[in-house]
C-alpha cells in the first residue's frame, strides 16, 4: 500500500476499508460510465440524455456502427436501471428495502 490516509491513525484504505468509487457504483451508474466514454471517443456532448451526433471525420464506418450499437446498449441498460430505481416501471418499493 502506497497511500496512508490520516484520521485517528494513519493506515492505508485497505485497513480503513475504504473502496474506490467504481466499487460503489450501481450496475446502471457503470453502464452510463461507459456510454459517456464512447460518447468522448466519438466527439459527442457528454451526457446519455443528450442526442446522437455524426460519425468524427476520418472514422470508418465499421468502427462508428459497432461503437453507436454498443453506446445504444449501454444506454438502454442504463435508463431501464435508473426507471427502475425510480419506481417508473410500476415496481413496488418494497423491491428497494
Amino acid at each position: 500500500m502506497a497511500i496512508l490516509y490520516g484520521g485517528g491513525i494513519f493506515a492505508c484504505r485497505h485497513c480503513y476499508q475504504l473502496a474506490y468509487p467504481s466499487q460503489r457504483e450501481t450496475g446502471y451508474d457503470r453502464m452510463a460510465r461507459q456510454a459517456d466514454r464512447i460518447r468522448d471517443k466519438l466527439g459527442w456532448e457528454p451526457g446519455i440524455l443528450n442526442g446522437n451526433g455524426w460519425k468524427p471525420k476520418g472514422m470508418h464506418w465499421n468502427t462508428f456502427e459497432r461503437l453507436t450499437a454498443q453506446h445504444d446498449a449501454f444506454v438502454q441498460v442504463s435508463l431501464a436501471g435508473m426507471a427502475a430505481k425510480l419506481n417508473l416501471l410500476g415496481e413496488s418499493i418494497e423491491d428497494w428495502i
